[in-house]
């Protein structure tokens, strides 16, 4: 009788078969955010990751400290994503690794997307959501600053390296809580595209619904647990 496999493993390479496929993203500062002039937002570029010489840069640049898959629930292609933080957790970097295609006239998303914070990413505070209405890829991201950043990733973005010269003001959001700031994050999750929900170590609870018009700010509900 011949043996039953319930699942089957498929090897997930990291290095792209294409050249010049890793944008780098550096974004700038919460008050940059706000005062920079739409014209001065041009960051993106095509990035060559030198091979490390030594070991503690080849760990520093090319082990994540976090990373997982998230599959996309709405929209078909690119759906699936691997994302790993970086470079001291300062780095985010995202990209496509969807294994099949439902049409063959699919456009292929073989770009990563390799986007620099100011400042440290916070453990374990990396959420994404999938977009209902839209077919976008929404990242929230809380630093050690304790800004939380919205990132709205057009499909485009992991297709045509044109596509990241948008400014940056039109998909990077920050935002500044007076609750975050004033306790320590434990841990972020995205309820949906539009809600996150923070944790912090005390047993508070802190979410937030994304408000209309587009700005990055937040309607926030503060539940105070006291742990004992």
């Amino acid at each position: 009788m011949a043996p039953y496999y319930s699942y089957k493993e498929t090897r997930l390479n990291l290095d792209s078969t294409v050249q010049d496929s890793t944008i780098a993203i550096r974004l700038p500062s919460t008050g940059s955010l706000g005062r920079a002039s739409k014209t001065a937002q041009n960051r993106s570029h095509i990035a060559d990751i030198p091979i490390a010489d030594d070991e503690v840069t080849f760990r520093q640049r090319h082990l994540a400290s976090a990373g997982s898959i998230y599959h996309r629930v709405h929209h078909r292609s690119p759906r699936s994503f691997l994302w790993r933080v970086l470079e001291d957790e300062k780095v985010l970097s995202i990209q496509a690794i969807d294994i099949c295609k439902r049409s063959p006239d699919t456009p292929e998303g073989h770009l990563t997307l390799r986007i620099t914070f100011p400042h440290s990413i916070k453990p374990s505070c990396v959420a994404f959501a999938d977009g209902a209405e839209h077919d976008v890829l929404y990242a929230f991201v809380l630093t050690d600053a304790k800004q939380l950043y919205t990132l709205t990733l057009r499909p485009e973005y992991f297709r045509r390296a044109s596509s990241t010269e948008d400014n940056v003001l039109e998909w990077c959001k920050a935002y500044a809580s007076s609750a975050i700031g004033m306790k320590n994050a434990h841990r972020l999750v995205a309820l949906a595209a539009n809600e996150v929900l923070v944790s912090f170590i005390d047993g508070g609870l802190l979410r937030l619904s994304k408000a209309s018009g587009g700005d990055g700010m937040y309607c926030e509900r503060f539940r105070d647990f006291r742990l004992i």
